[in-house]
């Protein structure tokens, strides 16, 4: 987890690059609700067209693109962003950030990371 002090001065420039990285984007019940609504979608189509079993095998999670970014993923912005499931939305706050966020990054060297 990141230092409280530097989670309180983080403001996300939405550069998408945490979109970009690898690994699942896990979906809850009231994510796959919110996206689906937010898309015209029912859920099972929703389900059927933008997920997959995540690697824990026990939840969904949604496609990537062939480069493993997010498949919401337009440029450097979420398509879905008013809809984006609840990991998206705990970023950084509950994530082990590796780096490559650059508003992290500079708040990290700005106290001597």
């Amino acid at each position: 987890m990141l230092n409280p002090d530097i989670l309180k001065r983080f403001k996300c420039s939405g550069c998408g690059e945490c979109c970009r990285w690898g690994g699942s984007v896990l979906l809850t019940d009231g994510d796959i609700r919110n996206m689906a609504d937010f898309l015209g979608l029912k859920e099972s189509d929703f389900i059927a067209q933008h997920t997959r079993l995540a690697p824990n095998r026990q939840q969904l999670a949604l496609l990537d693109q062939a480069d493993g970014s997010c498949a919401w993923l337009r440029g450097d912005h979420c398509s879905v962003y008013e809809a984006r499931p609840e990991q998206c939305r705990s970023f950084p706050y509950a994530w082990s950030v590796p780096k490559g966020c650059p508003e992290l990054d500079k708040l990290l060297a700005e106290d001597g990371h």
